[in-house]
């Protein structure tokens, strides 16, 4: 078929549930509705698709259509309008190259960036509000999981007695420091010897997995100990002792992902304007204002390497009328947070998908830079 709207992406639909036809028939009434808020009607498709039906052939794939869920008429000998069923259609028969951000706004986004310093916090804060900026819908961020940080350097600082501050700093730029009491104290000479070796063996591993190391490190010291008790030195002495407390109050790397959020307030309007009532706004008000909801979204996406478009009232009811794109970005090769976009279902998806994809190559290139 030929037209202002390209229908040639791959079916993918089940045929015993809708035949090629009505595919056809239906990418067209969905993407009609995303380009003009109005019902769309027979006279819609013949006017603006090469479709070759007859007015009267289209409005019986309408009732056909209808009759399986796709579609309803808002007013009696009206056009028609999508329903949650129809989206998800339509997004999972989507052609999902995408289109590049125009020069204008590629402009527009390196000036918001350029404002900051790089540094995560900072570029994961001004991602969600440029991604809100170009698409007008709410945008949100995820930031990686502490224990998923890559160690930079480590650090053990004698503050006297038989207190130890332990500096943890991660590619990303992030910083814990936790101080931590040991049973004897250890000479500031051997705490340098003993940072130096925990560089050595730790440097470029994740947090979670010097955890992991640091607890086996102990029982190996131990073990090196009891077989030749003479003659070893203080590093080895205090290592046991080092590796055990410094497993045991990994506390500071334990926290939940932190969640960016912006245009919000964006959302609700465009939602009150389609009709959702007070209550149910103020209801989706609180699940997003706790994260917990956007939290448990957006982790599933950090594993994925594609653009995951959910129709999210197919998975609670509570967020009907809302469509969630989400992507993964990286540091390096390995993907560490993801980022996306919520809006209404009447979205235009091929722009947001593209603007998602522009975001996130620019900000895993950011992240990549700064970590090394």
């Amino acid at each position: 078929m030929a037209g202002r709207k390209s229908t040639d992406s791959p079916k993918r639909f089940d045929e015993t549930e809708i035949t090629e036809r009505q595919g056809d028939v239906l990418k067209m009434v969905v993407g009609g509705y995303i380009d003009q808020a109005q019902p769309i009607s027979s006279f819609y498709i013949i006017e603006n698709f090469d479709v070759g039906l007859s007015s009267a052939t289209i409005r019986s794939v309408f009732a056909d259509l209808e009759r399986k869920g796709y579609l309803y008429s808002p007013h009696r000998s009206s056009g028609r309008v999508p329903t949650e069923k129809a989206y998800r259609f339509f997004v999972e028969n989507l052609d999902r190259l995408g289109v590049g951000l125009i020069d204008e706004d590629q402009r527009k986004v390196q000036s918001e960036y350029l404002k900051h310093q790089f540094r995560m916090p900072e570029i994961l804060d001004v991602t969600s509000k440029v991604l809100s900026m170009l698409t007008s819908y709410a945008a949100v961020v995820l930031s990686p999981e502490p224990e998923q940080a890559v160690l930079k350097h480590i650090e053990l600082i004698d503050m006297g007695q038989d207190e130890v501050l332990v500096i943890l700093v991660t590619r990303s730029g992030a910083v814990y420091s936790r101080s931590v009491f040991l049973e004897n104290r250890i000479p500031g000479d051997t705490l340098r010897q003993i940072s130096r070796r925990l560089n050595e063996r730790f440097k470029g591993m994740d947090l979670a997995e010097m955890r992991t190391r640091l607890q086996g490190l102990e029982s190996q010291a131990a073990d090196s100990l009891r077989l030749s008790p003479d003659g070893i030195d203080g590093e080895q002495q205090y290592l046991p002792m080092i590796a055990r407390t410094i497993a045991d109050n990994f506390d500071p790397v334990r926290e939940k992902e932190t969640v960016y959020t912006a245009g919000l307030d964006q959302l609700y309007s465009q939602l009150a304007a389609s009709g959702r009532g007070p209550k149910r706004l103020n209801e989706l008000g609180e699940l997003f204002d706790s994260h917990d909801f956007l939290r448990g979204i957006f982790k599933k996406s950090t594993s994925l390497d594609d653009i995951d478009i959910v129709i999210q009232g197919d998975v609670d009811d509570r967020f009907d009328g809302l469509s969630i794109i989400s992507a993964s970005y990286k540091m390096g090769e390995k993907n560490i947070g993801s980022l996306g976009v919520v809006g209404p279902n009447r979205m235009d998806y091929v722009r947001v998908m593209g603007t998602v994809e522009y975001i996130r190559r620019l900000i895993s290139n950011m992240i990549t830079r700064i970590s090394n």
